[in-house]
């Protein structure tokens, strides 16, 4: 143990040398007068004042790791020195700076293109004028049914009410009594219809072209009343079948005209299917809704959804009057 008593500093000096081949040597332990010794000098050392301390360690002149040296001050604090360059002063620790860390400027990034919003697509649904059997038997698909007189009248004031709109395509469901509703609206626009087969009216199987009265007695009359969703017609369509592809050609309809207004002329089931589904009503539900000959539901189909503006609008009220019992 090597003591400074000027400096008030203690250094331990051990010096372990290792040899295999030479033999370990023992060392005497201190006598309890060496010990005393040493305790006495510790307890002295530690009676110095702090300033006394500190001044010892300020002149030994210790350096750091970045070859600087700490400068103490009497009170015991340390001062941090001048920033020198070069050989750094005894005593003294170069201030420390804040530098930014070094940055490669990048290019501008290119700016986001903005997506070209979708226009509004207007869809109008008409449902066909009435022929000599519309009520009392259910046409389906039969072949062969014109437009009564009453239809033709139906057909031309939905054609007049229709002629102000900008229509750009009409289109029907290939029968007789629905092509001939859509060219009384195509001929105001100098159109041609369209036949458009997912439109066509529900396939009934057998049931097409019997008494209304007839079937309304039957206990498949009550599941389509109540619970359409689970009706199949025997030899024909399930309604849900019947929804499913409306709505998948109407949607194919929506698509090849976007921004523009398009009539499609339908019959009473399949308009009733597309509003149920179109305004989230289940299609248990659709028995609900009315939809009378020649009447027009529209909707609208913007990039925010589909709204549905008009229903079973036939420009008159006449569906609200008191009929006879």
């Amino acid at each position: 143990m090597i003591a400074d008593p000027e400096r008030g500093v203690c250094l331990d000096v051990v010096s372990r040398e290792q040899s295999e081949l030479c033999p370990t040597v023992e060392e005497a332990w201190p006598t309890g007068d060496d010990v005393g010794d040493g305790v006495a000098t510790l307890r002295r050392r530690a009676r110095q004042r702090p300033a006394e301390r500190v001044e010892g360690l300020g002149r030994l002149g210790i350096e750091n790791g970045l070859r600087r040296t700490l400068r103490c001050e009497g009170d015991g604090g340390i001062r941090h020195g001048p920033l020198i360059v070069g050989a750094a002063a005894a005593g003294t620790i170069d201030p420390m700076t804040a530098t930014s860390p070094t940055t490669t400027p990048t290019a501008a990034a290119a700016p986001t293109p903005v997506p070209t919003p979708i226009p509004t697509m207007r869809l109008v649904l008409a449902r066909h004028a009435v022929t000599a059997q519309t009520g009392p038997l259910l046409s389906g698909r039969t072949p062969g049914i014109d437009l009564s007189e009453a239809g033709r009248g139906q057909a031309e004031a939905l054609g007049a009410r229709l002629a102000k709109l900008p229509v750009m395509a009409v289109y029907a469901s290939p029968i007789e009594r629905t092509t001939q509703t859509a060219q009384a609206v195509a001929v105001h626009h100098g159109l041609e219809v369209r036949p458009l087969e997912g439109v066509l009216e529900a396939d009934y199987g057998e049931w097409t072209g019997q008494k209304i009265a007839d079937l309304a007695k039957t206990d498949l009359w009550k599941v389509v009343q109540r619970t359409p969703s689970r009706a199949s017609f025997p030899g024909g369509e399930a309604l849900a079948a019947m929804q499913t592809r409306m709505i998948a050609t109407l949607d194919g309809v929506v698509a090849a005209h976007p921004g523009e207004l398009v009539v499609v002329v339908s019959h009473a089931d399949p308009i009733k299917a597309a509003i149920a589904q179109y305004t989230g009503v289940h299609l248990d539900l659709f028995q609900r809704i009315i939809v009378s000959p020649a009447s027009v539901t529209a909707f609208e189909f913007s990039p925010h959804g589909v709204a549905m503006v008009k229903c079973n609008d036939t420009g008159a009220l006449d569906e609200l009057e008191a009929k006879p019992e």
